[in-house]
């Protein structure tokens, strides 16, 4: 499997990376966990061949394919080698792009053409203009971007602050502590959270926190120990409490084959939204 990122140019308000996964044939009967990461995007399959598994909800993937955000783990599965592009948002672009509810996609990938056939077309024709000229492809992605009208309202203005908040403090911050200066109170901040982003504030923030401290540590730069109380975790158990919640498996698990995907994504991933 090899994985790459590429620049964003032209649209850093709206996309935290372009992506690209060859997935080959040694990568056969890959099964992998994907825990939650805090963002949703949208990605094109040129081949069949993956799928995805969620308590007992099956999806295979193919073609123009959207992703809200994820509270929960899941399974992938790879039985053919192929082709994946794509796009990771940022936490409020998906609502920005589409003008949906974003919690309507939570824990879901679904065809793009249900969610806008409009964008869904000219998508298509994008990612299929030439198939192994990727950088044309983002670039034109950009382009068209830059062309649409967005939902962007006072909500989203507000919301967009409270993400780069979070990811400024690195998921270490209170809802108490955002809503100190917020003009309203801890229900609305929910609701319009969940409606914007997908989830709500708090689980938005322990998810942030959980992958802060997950890339730190596949980066090598300290050991996990260290890093389970500099990211303000009690003790290892409530750590470990996390990562069960956020992967399904215990921590141990983490050490097996089935990670490796994951792994790989903490490994390389090159932006991190608004820092």
């Amino acid at each position: 499997m090899k994985l790459t990122y590429f620049d964003v140019t032209k649209t850093s308000h709206l996309i935290e990376e372009f992506f690209l996964i060859d997935y080959q044939k040694k990568d056969v009967q890959l099964e992998a966990i994907i825990p939650p990461l805090n963002f949703s995007g949208l990605a094109y399959f040129y081949n069949k061949g993956q799928k995805i598994t969620l308590v007992n909800d099956v999806t295979d993937l193919h073609k123009l394919t959207v992703y809200g955000q994820f509270s929960k783990s899941y399974q992938f599965n790879l039985y053919k080698e192929g082709i994946v592009c794509g796009m990771n948002f940022n936490p409020t672009t998906l609502h920005k792009l589409t003008n949906i509810d974003a919690s309507c996609l939570t824990n879901k990938y679904k065809s793009f053409n249900e969610i806008n056939q409009e964008i869904a077309k000219k998508f298509d024709s994008i990612f299929l203009t030439k198939a192994d000229d990727y950088k044309k492809i983002f670039n034109k992605l950009e382009d068209y971007l830059l062309t649409l009208n967005l939902t962007e309202n006072k909500n989203t203005l507000i919301i967009d602050e409270l993400v780069k908040k979070i990811h400024l403090k690195e998921g270490m911050i209170s809802v108490n502590e955002i809503l100190e200066d917020l003009p309203f109170g801890q229900k609305t901040l929910e609701t319009n959270f969940k409606k914007i982003v997908g989830l709500t504030p708090s689980k938005y923030i322990r998810i942030h926190r959980f992958k802060k401290l997950m890339k730190q540590y596949e980066s090598k730069k300290i050991n996990l120990k260290d890093l389970i109380y500099m990211y303000d975790y009690y003790d290892e158990s409530h750590f470990a409490k996390d990562f069960k919640l956020f992967t399904s498996k215990s921590l141990k698990d983490y050490f097996k084959d089935e990670f490796l995907l994951i792994k790989e994504i903490f490994r390389n991933t090159k932006y991190d939204y608004l820092q």
